[in-house]
């Protein structure tokens, strides 16, 4: 039996208190001091759609910018925290114009982190996409960009990061960050 038909029945609170969570289908968000993970949703590559031409119509007078969906969403097969990641690729000198647009679009500037990140707040505490703003030839972008397509075009790769993914989910959310880090360093590692 595959990994992700399993792996949303479990999550982790704020209190590290490991709780249920449904099969069925989950919508975006992840409420703030969770730890959850959802088996891979069809629709996520159609929300990623809906989000970038709502961008697009957004930031359209700054020329054509490059999007991409990065992040485990953006993986088929694979679970993943319900929160859609975007990568967005424009030039320093659009950056505060691009800032001003998505701020304006309900985005709240997180500042730098993982390149300048954005993310998308609904309901109070439900975060729903992280975007992140790159420069481009930014390694960070080609970072994301190269990990996701290793695990598309690799099902065991795949598989083997969703269990990892499951193994941390009883443990400190920083263990979580880290040790996911670590496996994405050895396989970007490995490339050629």
């Amino acid at each position: 039996m595959p990994i992700g038909l399993y792996a949303p029945s479990l999550a982790v609170s704020s209190n590290q208190e490991v709780v249920p969570v449904s099969r069925t289908r989950e919508p975006l968000g992840l409420q703030h001091g969770t730890l959850r993970l959802v088996s891979y949703q069809e629709e996520w590559p159609q929300l990623y759609a809906q989000e970038v031409t709502t961008i697009r119509q957004a930031t359209s007078p700054l020329g054509d910018l490059e999007l991409h969906h990065i992040g485990s969403t953006a993986v088929p097969g694979l679970a993943a925290k319900p929160i859609m990641d975007i990568a967005l690729v424009a030039p320093p000198e659009a950056e505060a114009q691009v800032a001003h647009v998505l701020v304006a679009l309900g985005y709240i500037d997180r500042g730098e982190r993982s390149g300048r990140l954005f993310i998308r707040i609904e309901g109070g505490d439900i975060r729903t996409h992280n975007l992140h703003l790159y420069a481009p030839g930014d390694d960070l972008l080609r970072d994301h960009i190269d990990f996701r397509d290793a695990l598309c075009s690799d099902p065991a790769l795949r598989d083997a990061y969703e269990r990892l993914k499951v193994s941390l989910l009883e443990g400190a959310r920083k263990d979580y960050a880290d040790q996911k880090t670590d496996f994405v360093r050895t396989v970007l590692s490995s490339r050629p």
